[in-house]
């Protein structure tokens, strides 16, 4: 119950914080170059809930599953290079930790 209840404040306090930035300080307000770095946040917020993940797998895996577990990171980290596109990287790593996670191998 108390793990709910925190649950729940935490969420309350984070909705606040957003409304109130959203309300008080509008983006067309906001130097351009902090407009610029916004345009970056949920990828960077993505990737970074794919790597708490990808580390949760790593930390369970077995070591059939850690070789495949290094493979599909390895190919993120290659997409990511090669194409440039964070984008493209981010669903190629939700992908693989849905298919390593969910996927019986």
């Amino acid at each position: 119950m108390t793990a709910l209840l925190a649950l729940l404040a935490l969420g309350a306090i984070s909705w606040v914080l957003r409304i109130i930035f959203i309300t008080l300080v509008p983006a067309d307000r906001l130097p351009a170059r902090l407009r610029d770095g916004l345009e970056y946040l949920a990828p960077a917020v993505l990737s970074s809930i794919i790597a708490v993940e990808l580390m949760r797998l790593v930390h369970d895996a077995e070591s059939l599953d850690l070789t495949i577990l290094l493979a599909g990171a390895a190919t993120i980290g290659w997409v990511a290079h090669r194409t440039r596109n964070i984008s493209l990287a981010c669903g190629l790593g939700v992908a693989v930790v849905l298919i390593l996670d969910y996927a019986p191998l």
